[in-house]
């Protein structure tokens, strides 16, 4: 008895260890790069099972809105020695956008929003990457919805990188911010009762192929 609760306490605090401090854990279990600069270069593609686009936008002054996409692709080309090279593309499959409510992303697939019939995606292209910080930077690039093309800003931030043990293959990964406004996109409905300010957060993880 004394020994299956001590196995039980040991299972506990391990468990505890690796959720409440998983990065620490990971520079403990396996190397884990925190400096962009010395991140392992190349052509990444993302990780869309370790991706996420979150948006919010003021909702009748109540409160702030959520949603996500499900659905994302992209690549990213590293130069760790010469991060003002790098560039980075993302791909947005529109129709995949879940806010939690049916009838409201059936409304927002049609005509009157983001029209998924006749523009089934929204990209951003980086056109210059600006080294603000250690571990920050500004990307610069353009982002087209609805054949409507902008130029916008990401706050960017590096969050770590190595050789991820479970594929072993190299991964780097990135939180980024940025807001605009969706009437600049064509997506206009609901103006005056739903905030036209929307902000953008983006988690991703980037793999390279092996080589």
């Amino acid at each position: 008895m004394f020994y299956a609760s001590n196995n039980r306490l040991l299972a506990f605090i391990l468990m505890f260890f690796l959720l409440g401090g998983c990065a620490a854990a990971a520079r403990i279990l396996y190397p884990l790069e925190l400096d962009p600069l010395k991140a392992k270069p190349g052509v990444y593609s993302l990780d869309p099972a370790h991706a996420n686009i979150i948006f919010s936008l003021n909702h009748l002054g109540f409160s702030l809105h959520h949603g996500r996409f499900n659905r994302l692709e992209g690549s990213l080309s590293l130069e760790s020695s010469a991060p003002e090279t790098s560039s980075v593309f993302i791909s947005v499959q529109t129709g995949s956008i879940d806010t939690n409510n049916t009838e409201l992303d059936d409304l927002l697939r049609g005509k009157a929003m983001f029209d998924v019939a006749a523009f089934p995606a929204a990209t951003f292209q980086s056109t210059r990457v600006i080294q603000t910080g250690e571990k920050t930077a500004i990307i610069d690039g353009v982002l087209t919805i609805k054949g409507y093309r902008k130029p916008i800003q990401i706050e960017a931030e590096f969050i770590g990188g190595g050789t991820n043990p479970l594929t072993g293959l190299s991964t780097v990964g990135f939180s980024g911010k940025t807001r605009f406004k969706r009437s600049d996109f064509g997506l206009k409905s609901w103006l005056g009762l739903v905030g036209d300010e929307v902000t953008l957060i983006i988690e991703a993880e980037f793999i390279r192929a092996p080589g």
